[in-house]
């Protein structure tokens, strides 16, 4: 025994001094994910490991054109941005960066985006057969994480726009009366910001969830840059949140598939994250996305605020323009009149074109064969640009040009928007936990036929993939009418069988 404690001793010795010798550094002016990339370059390293393109050297012409140098990047964790003990510690170190840039005790990195951050959230606050409390405009995702738990969800209701036919934030209200109803919860999950850019009162939301010594968790996607410019609402880590998950490429500079999640206090406990994020992440993780969650971090730690202030400005330019063409009806500021309204990002420029006789799915497929304009969101009545610090004034100005035109082309007469059930009509009854649904036997029946069937998918209109039903809850005739009506439309849905609505999966027998 004497013999191997000398040998531990003398591993860990051997692996702070690696450290010291490694590629990564400390300082928050350096990306370590990319520093070790580029040292591996420069040392002339030749990898007989994977990823067995080797840097790229043999690649279709086409392929190596496009893409060359995201393959020379595209290095092993292992043996490649780290050595084989990962003792160089290059992601530690970027993830310890981040943690100071979010304000956050520890942030993980997910190559797997902001869905494997909410699938590990969830696994890592409660188990199978607890109750969590979680808003009803959760992410898909989020009823993924629901059925793989096997958690037991008990709905907050968030606060309905009538105006814009849009769900806000939930409020404090609501989550102390869904905790004094359900004294078994143990944590709660909230959404936001919401895709429309509204955030809710986080901070006094925290209080609640602490005064009923429960953790809350903040599906914050939609808001990873809000540290960094004060006209922006307050993170989620900054409002008194335990555990935040932030999407790098929906608003900051990383790759598709980038996210984050932070934690901060006790309430999570760490070893029980650590462990629940390895068991949901890739064991090759891609070292092109983890460098580019590290190169946004140190990007907009330098100059963020000068970056959003910037598309902010061209933000309010789109607005006023939109405000002023005929038929267009811009959402702004007024949300904040909303009792779940506590903040809001006029990135997220969404306007309502029911007025011009269109539905958002014919304007959106008008503004892409007509002026190759791609839109972040269309539904059946609005539409939603997004503004982002990589835009400049050419693009507003193209926007606003194909917009006009978009108006000149339409009127109210040309056609009529669908009238779709709300909330208070959808809301039916749970009979199942998801995870007992999604894995019970199962039948497809005509969707004029699913009224009282249960449902074992999820119906996600997609964006923004909210779903209209959830695995174990029963199907009404609001929800089939919205199903019918939504794909007579034009909707994209996600999250069932058969994307025609033609038929739906439910619960045999």
């Amino acid at each position: 025994m004497a013999k191997v404690e000398i040998q531990r001793n003398v591993n860990k010795a051997k692996a702070k001094l690696e450290q010291v010798r490694g590629p990564a550094s400390k300082s928050e002016d350096a990306v370590p994910v990319i520093d070790a990339i580029r040292a591996f370059h420069e040392a002339d390293s030749c990898a007989f490991a994977i990823p067995a393109h080797k840097g790229g050297r043999c690649l279709d012409p086409d392929v190596e054109a496009l893409l060359g140098s995201a393959f020379a990047a595209d290095l092993s964790m292992l043996n490649g941005v780290d050595n084989r003990h990962q003792s160089w510690q290059v992601q530690t170190v970027a993830q310890e960066l981040a943690a100071q840039a979010f304000g956050a005790d520890e942030t993980l990195f997910s190559t797997g985006g902001s869905t494997q951050s909410v699938l590990v959230a969830v696994a890592a606050t409660v188990r199978p057969g607890e109750t969590i409390a979680v808003a009803r405009n959760l992410h898909k995702s989020a009823v993924s994480a629901l059925i793989h738990s096997g958690a037991r969800p008990v709905w907050i209701e968030p606060d309905y726009d009538e105006r814009w036919q849009v769900a806000h934030g939930v409020t404090p209200e609501a989550v102390r009366e869904t905790l004094d109803a359900h004294r078994e919860t143990r944590a709660v999950m909230i959404v936001s910001p919401t895709y429309y850019g509204v955030a809710s009162d986080v901070a006094a939301i925290a209080d609640v969830c602490h005064g009923h010594d429960v953790p809350l968790v903040v599906d914050d996607a939609w808001g990873a840059l809000f540290p960094f410019h004060p006209d922006l609402p307050p993170g989620g880590i900054h409002s008194g949140a335990d555990l935040v998950l932030g999407s790098v490429h929906k608003s900051m500079s990383g790759l598709a598939q980038t996210s984050f999640l932070s934690r901060k206090g006790t309430r999570i406990d760490p070893t029980r994250l650590a462990l629940t994020f390895e068991t949901f992440a890739s064991s090759s993780s891609s070292a092109v996305l983890v460098a580019s969650i590290d190169a946004a971090r140190r990007q907009f730690v330098h100059d963020g605020e000068r970056l959003i202030g910037h598309a902010l400005e061209l933000a309010q330019r789109l607005r006023l323009a939109i405000a002023a063409i005929p038929g267009l009806d811009l959402m702004g500021e007024e949300v904040l009149l909303r009792p779940g309204a506590s903040g809001f990002n006029p990135l997220h420029v969404t306007f309502d074109v029911k007025d011009l006789g269109i539905t958002g799915y014919e304007a959106s497929d008008w503004l892409r064969g007509h002026h190759q304009i791609a839109l972040e969101l269309d539904d059946h009545r609005r539409l939603m640009a997004l503004v982002s610090f990589a835009d400049d004034e050419a693009a507003i100005d193209r926007l606003v040009a194909a917009l006009r035109d978009l108006a000149e082309h339409h009127s109210g007469d040309a056609g009529k928007v669908p009238q779709l059930p709300g909330p208070a009509d959808l809301r039916t009854e749970t009979v199942m936990t998801p995870r007992e649904a999604f894995y019970a036997p199962t039948r497809m029946v005509a969707i004029e036929d699913a009224v009282g069937e249960i449902a074992t998918e999820m119906m996600c209109p997609y964006p923004p993939g909210i779903p209209l039903i959830v695995p174990g809850e029963r199907y009404n005739e609001a929800i089939v009418e919205y199903a019918r009506e939504g794909a007579a439309a034009g909707f994209f849905v996600e999250g069932v069988a058969d994307q025609s609505m033609a038929e739906v999966r439910v619960v045999a027998g």
